[in-house]
């Protein structure tokens, strides 16, 4: 039953109530909470497949016992009017709060806070940037049935924030696959940490307890004796600078890859070795 005395509606999809949930989440005491409920967070695959994210009403048991807030609700589409009531309305200043605020909430007036990172999502991360000297786009059959395996591939990976997956190819013929892992076990960064964390997009890169889908399919074909000279390197993502500088000298005739990345500064490598870079449209 609701207090009915919070000016301050606080509305948010949240994955899991991290530490930086709860320091966002403290900038507005005896607010009153909703929680983006299933079937608004189900019009957002890439949140769906968050594999350790946590479901509302679990969620908003834990955030309860905390005592932050006056109320803790998870938000549906039936418990939307119960927003009108409520003179002010924040929300974390990122794409999916947008995105719910213009479908739900077109006629108010939000807030959005963006002083705390909550999760990946930021431009800088997202918008996908394209490399220059990207000598062609690919619409061929093949090579979109390549890369949808990629992203298959992709999808097994745990990483919370980024899920990549590769192939090594020869003449159509996959020789190795593989996607991104954290090292030595899958959910060590969730226990441990990741040492990634303090730091921002393209900032230290080298520090990472992950091994990259590229990484691993380079490691695969070394361990079988493949030889990668004359394939070709299909990744669901542009690869890092520091995997493009690695597979820009491995022999390889071609890059495929869909999504852009924040940091291309690997394209100058390819270029100089002669690996033609071709972008496929799925």
């Amino acid at each position: 039953m609701s207090s009915r005395n919070s000016p301050t509606a606080v509305v948010a999809f949240v994955a899991s109530p991290h530490a930086g949930y709860l320091q966002f989440f403290r900038r507005y005491p005896a607010s009153e909470l909703w929680i983006l409920g299933e079937e608004f967070v189900s019009e957002f695959p890439e949140l769906v497949h968050h594999l350790p994210r946590n479901s509302p009403e679990d969620a908003r048991r834990m955030i309860r016992i905390l005592g932050i807030f006056s109320e803790v609700h998870v938000l549906t589409r039936d418990s939307l009017p119960e927003l009108a009531r409520f003179p002010r309305i924040v929300m974390p200043d990122e794409n999916v709060s947008r995105a719910i605020a213009e479908r739900y909430l077109p006629d108010r007036e939000i807030s959005y806070d963006g002083s705390i990172w909550l999760r990946w999502y930021k431009d800088s991360v997202t918008v996908g940037r394209r490399p220059e000297g990207e000598e062609s786009i690919s619409t061929d059959e093949l090579d979109r049935r390549l890369m949808g395996e990629a992203f298959a591939n992709a999808k097994r990976s745990p990483d919370w924030w980024r899920q990549v997956g590769a192939l090594l190819v020869r003449d159509g013929a996959v020789l190795v696959s593989a996607y991104n892992t954290h090292v030595p076990a899958e959910q060590t960064c969730y226990m441990l940490g990741d040492p990634r964390s303090g730091f921002g997009p393209g900032e230290r890169i080298e520090l990472s307890a992950a091994s990259h889908a590229e990484r691993c399919v380079a490691a695969a074909a070394l361990k079988r004796g493949i030889c990668t000279a004359g394939c070709d390197l299909y990744v669901s993502t542009f690869p890092c600078p520091a995997c493009a500088y690695e597979w820009a000298n491995a022999g390889i005739k071609r890059l495929f890859y869909s999504d852009g990345y924040s940091l291309v500064e690997g394209a100058e490598e390819f270029r100089k070795n002669n690996v033609k870079m071709v972008r496929v449209l799925l």
